[in-house]
């Protein structure tokens, strides 16, 4: 009924924020407990930062609280004075090298004598705490995965062991207490088979990943999962930091994951974050961050604001702590157009990452990690296992079918089941700017400009950022639209950010027209937006090293190019796909670097015979 489903929802939310009433009756019980995001098996971040821990505690006096560590084996036990506000308590440990084991006694001395005034933590050990935010393709959980399997028989066989997790329930994860990553794959669950296969797919390859990467230097990894799928960017942001940036609408949930999915971790130390969010924001002006307007000026605030609360302590998370994203599957518009636009918006305008904005972070894309089966003709008609809708024609869904036995869909391609290559270009980026800057590629390719003459495109790219790498143009469908490669015929049409107008079918509204300002097209459908005579699609060559190019003799003149946009019958690396054809390879589109990263995607007018980024990205070269 509307109303189970009402007291469910309020459930989840409470229990969200750590707010369920049997929860809060247990901790007034007590005379002192930790948060239920400390625990044992606990990950505290490393030396050269000092780590909190933290709880409430029941007193009307001026209660002392005092943690005392002691290590398992060699060192000696030491003591540290807490501090107390209220009903609650914290106290910072001396800075600590990786590894060893831990047990942290807290003593409180005035609390309430009705019940014990001393709690226990056990199995504590030091390493870099990462804590992972975002909307569904972050939560999406491992049992969603091709790779799963692989993960967990290598925890098994005593790989990874220095990983552990923590997870807090949302609406596609259920709550885990800290615990090791091999502990979890040992753990039995009815919905999920295994309680490791609950948990966040991007968050764990990232850490599995960077594990590997870092090899026998690997210090312990503590993984903190606090997703909530359908999410946006003004939920995981205040509301004084929100406003900060033109055209961002706030609602009744805004600021609603900044107080309970942020905050409650903001004494806790950590590393870094991770984020992947955004396709809840595609039906939200994309904006400019050197117009301070949009989601591109919107999270680079947020993180600012997540830096601030975490670092508020001196000594504790840096200031400037490394913040690392991944940008939109080319299937996560959610039924919104110009996602390239939006992969843009998520650099913060620049195109690439650190910038001005973006200081001190890192990125992977995943515009070419979509499902290898998102043509969702066989999900949508029920093909398998054997829900076939009546009417629905499912010959040739052989092949998508066995993939979703190895592992099924969640929602439909929109939630790619390709997570591992995530987690692996990410890891890369974080090995390469934070513990091993320049040791590794971070990035593909990234324009630097361009020149038209006599029919002929060329479009460099950055030769200091490709450092060793050179360009390379791969295999693709040249007959079947999928260079990914595009140029603009018609001058009057270019736009940043469409919607639909007065009339959906025949008015089109100009969100950006690349200056910031709104224009209105009466009488232009929004189909003419995205269709191959206004942006045709064209093949491509390697050029040189650090240059591609490609034939426009036959197009007159051109306007524009863009690459990797995705709008309108593009809609992927493997352009118009057959429904019932075989999946679309993984990392398929054409331009990379030989390192192996995908090239950003772009767009930049084309004035007097050169290209013209949208500001601040710059591509005069």
């Amino acid at each position: 009924s509307k109303a189970t489903v009402s007291v469910l929802y309020c459930l989840i939310k409470m229990k969200s924020l750590g707010l369920l009433v049997v929860g809060m009756a247990a901790q007034v019980s007590s005379l002192i407990s930790f948060s239920e995001h400390v625990g044992d098996h606990m990950v505290l971040q490393r030396a050269p930062e000092k780590s909190g821990i933290y709880g409430t505690l029941n007193s009307t006096g001026s209660p002392t609280v005092t943690a005392t560590v002691t290590p398992i084996g060699s060192g000696s036990p030491y003591q540290v004075t807490g501090r107390v506000s209220g009903n609650n308590w914290i106290t910072y440990l001396k800075p600590t090298e990786a590894g060893g084991n831990y047990t942290i006694s807290v003593t409180c001395d005035g609390c309430l004598n009705d019940g014990p005034n001393t709690i226990q933590l056990n199995d504590v050990t030091f390493g870099d705490v990462w804590y992972c935010g975002g909307q569904s393709n972050m939560a999406l959980p491992l049992l969603h995965t091709f790779s799963r399997n692989d993960s967990r028989t290598a925890l098994q066989n005593g790989t990874f062991d220095n990983i552990r997790l923590h997870q807090m329930g949302s609406n596609m994860n259920p709550p885990m207490p800290w615990q090791t990553a091999l502990n979890a794959t040992l753990q039995n669950s009815s919905r999920y088979e295994t309680r490791f296969f609950s948990f966040s797919s991007t968050c764990y390859y990232f850490g599995q990943e960077l594990s590997r990467l870092l090899g026998d230097a690997a210090p312990p990894i503590g993984l903190i999962h606090t997703a909530f799928g359908g999410s946006t960017a003004e939920q995981w942001t205040s509301n004084k930091t929100s406003i900060q940036c033109g055209n961002i609408t706030l609602s009744e949930h805004s600021q609603e994951w900044f107080d309970g999915r942020v905050m409650p971790f903001s004494q806790m130390t950590v590393k870094g974050f991770v984020w992947y969010q955004g396709e809840n924001d595609m039906g939200h002006v994309f904006g400019n961050s050197k117009r301070s307007t949009g989601y591109s000026c919107e999270v680079p605030k947020m993180v600012e604001e997540w830096r601030s609360v975490f670092s508020a302590e001196p000594g504790t998370t840096s200031p400037n702590a490394p913040f690392g994203l991944v940008t939109l599957a080319s299937s996560g518009g959610e039924g919104h157009p110009d996602i390239g636009s939006m992969y843009l918006a998520q650099t913060g305008s620049y195109g690439d990452m650190p910038n001005t904005v973006f200081p001190n972070t890192f990125y992977a894309h995943a515009f070419d990690l979509a499902d290898p089966f998102s043509n969702i003709t066989c999900y949508h008609a029920g093909c398998c296992p054997n829900y076939i809708k009546p009417g629905a024609f499912c010959h040739g869904c052989d092949q998508y079918c066995e993939s979703n036995e190895l592992a099924a869909y969640y929602m439909g391609p929109i939630h790619p089941r390709v997570k591992l290559p995530v987690g692996q270009r990410l890891a890369q980026a974080c090995y390469g700017t934070v513990y091993e800057p320049g040791k590794v590629a971070v990035r593909g390719p990234i324009i630097s400009g361009c020149s038209v003459s006599d029919g002929k495109l060329i479009v460099n790219f950055n030769k200091e950022l490709l450092g060793d790498d050179e360009v390379t143009v791969g295999e693709y469908q040249r007959y079947n639209n999928a260079s990914s490669f595009q140029v603009l015929t018609n001058s009057t049409l270019f736009c940043m950010q469409t919607t639909w107008g007065p009339d959906p079918k025949t008015d089109t509204l100009c969100l950006d027209d690349g200056t910031g300002r709104e224009r209105m097209f009466m009488g232009v459908p929004h189909d003419e937006f995205m269709s191959l005579d206004t942006w045709p699609m064209v093949n491509i060559n390697l050029e040189s090293p650090t240059s591609i190019s490609a034939d426009v003799s036959h197009l007159g003149e051109i306007f524009g190019v863009r690459y990797a946009f995705f709008s309108g019958v593009n809609r992927g690396c493997c352009g118009r796909n057959d429904p019932t054809s075989g999946p679309c390879p993984v990392a398929s589109c054409p331009v990379k670097a030989s390192s192996g990263l995908p090239a950003t995607p772009f767009i930049a007018r084309i004035v007097n015979g050169k290209c013209e980024c949208i500001s601040p990205q710059v591509c005069d070269e």
